[in-house]
């Protein structure tokens, strides 16, 4: 995504369209991933890809129509705001509604059979899905569904022929989704599902959008400090893997009846989240060196990078963590599926929230004077 930098004034829609779709992943992720891992537990996934339960094949028929709904609306809604802030033309309104259709179904039909295999690999070996599965499938998932964004992008600003591709490609993906969802209807899993699912990731899409929104007037802050943009995506995933990964926790301790109050698990999470907090912090420092190697050629700052990472770390810790055990709790509390709701909500705030501490991550580097 870097390497468009020096697009993004005159295609903002390409800056715009980024963060809604990495959002709308991770929501989308979050469902699959979360419900594999609680239905692993609970003995209602078998640990296998072939020959496994209805309700698994039913959770993938759900995601893919999940993923097909929201990226609809998403393109959507963040035409209009978009059109609004004066990041988009009228002109455009099929590439709001197409791209992050095609960019995501691909992005998750190739994921579905991956976080398959990782869930699988962890259970057997008598790890903890819901410890390692959403972390390591969001990574996959934010190189996954960039590497198929950034592939239209290209295609698109080199020949804007390939906007008819574009259109064959996302009727063909439409349809096949309305076939999958009549095909389905009768199933109260994929109705539950498609109910609960589809809410959250469309508040997914209202957040992706606004976050989309704030990047794209964040513009002249990512020109001024290469590197930025470099590690902008990982600084959204880790967020949302470590407030994944209590959230995850808790969904399945309340499935199993081990979960207390949500006053109680305030009180006594401390040491789960310290134990997540403290490799989360010399990660971020990680994601400073590495965007400063990869981007030293545009002239990229070490310490700079590095004080951007940890502030933005440490500003948004706290306020994902609280969100994602008071989710869960409410969730339950609501009759919901906490699966369909904890990591996608999570998700979207922690997304927004990584988004809205760059401005003030970038004031305390100028702050000490780098």
């Amino acid at each position: 995504m870097a390497f468009f930098t020096p697009m993004f004034s005159q295609s903002p829609w390409i800056l715009a369209l980024f963060p809604p779709i990495l959002t709308v992943r991770g929501g989308i992720g979050g469902i699959f991933s979360g419900n594999l891992a609680t239905m692993m537990h609970l003995g209602m996934v078998k640990p296998r890809i072939r020959g496994n339960t209805e309700p698994y094949k039913e959770l993938i028929k759900s995601v893919l129509v999940i993923t097909v709904m929201d990226t609809l609306i998403l393109g959507a809604f963040s035409f209009i705001v978009n059109v609004i802030n004066g990041s988009a033309q009228l002109d455009q309104w099929f590439l709001f509604i197409s791209v992050p259709t095609v960019a995501c179904t691909f992005a998750v039909c190739v994921s579905i059979p991956i976080t398959s295999l990782i869930a699988i690999e962890t259970f057997k070996r008598g790890l903890d899905p819901d410890i390692l599965v959403y972390p390591i499938l969001a990574s996959i998932n934010d190189i996954v569904v960039t590497t198929f964004f950034v592939g239209i992008v290209f295609l698109i600003l080199r020949n804007m022929s390939f906007i008819l591709v574009l259109g064959v490609l996302f009727f063909a993906i439409v349809s096949v989704s309305g076939y999958l969802a009549v095909k389905s209807r009768d199933d109260s899993n994929f109705r539950q599902t498609i109910r609960e699912g589809t809410f959250v990731v469309v508040l997914s899409s209202v957040f992706g959008s606004i976050n989309g929104v704030l990047l794209s007037n964040l513009g002249p802050s990512i020109a001024a400090m290469p590197g930025l943009m470099t590690m902008y995506p990982a600084l959204t995933n880790a967020l949302g893997n470590v407030g994944s990964i209590i959230g995850s926790k808790t969904t399945t301790d309340i499935a199993m009846g081990y979960a207390k109050s949500f006053n109680e698990e305030v009180r006594e999470s401390s040491r789960r989240i310290v134990q997540v907090e403290v490799p989360s912090a010399f990660m971020h420092v990680a994601f400073g060196v590495i965007a400063y190697i990869l981007s030293r050629g545009q002239g990229a700052s070490l310490i700079p990078l590095i004080v951007v990472a940890l502030s933005s770390n440490l500003m948004s810790f706290s306020i994902i963590t609280v969100f994602a055990l008071w989710s869960a709790h409410i969730a339950f509390d609501r009759g919901l599926n906490p699966d369909n709701v904890v990591i996608p909500a999570i998700t979207s705030v922690s997304d927004t929230t990584a988004t809205l501490t760059i401005t003030p991550a970038i004031m305390v580097a100028r702050l000490l004077g780098l």
